[in-house]
């Protein structure tokens, strides 16, 4: 799959998410290995983060897709 160029027609691929999915064992698994000292703190600017990096992934791909998002966004309205 292309994430700079999605084929919003394809059923699989426009079922993609924009945003991964971040689970605690995700969040915990950073934890472990990321972090020397484990508290709140630390906890919190390590979610923090990952968060930040996550949306800054899916901005991206969501840049590189907005004239397939658009084109399909102006279809679907015609549909209607």
């Amino acid at each position: 799959m292309d994430w700079d160029n999605v084929n919003l027609k394809s059923p699989y691929e426009s079922s993609q998410n924009i945003l991964d999915g971040y689970s605690f064992d995700t969040l915990l698994l950073e934890i472990s290995c990321n972090l020397r000292e484990i508290n709140k703190e630390t906890i919190i600017k390590q979610f923090e983060e990952s968060l930040q990096s996550k949306i800054g992934s899916a901005r991206d791909v969501f840049k590189a897709n907005l004239k397939n998002i658009l084109k399909e966004a102006l279809r679907y309205r015609a549909m209607d």
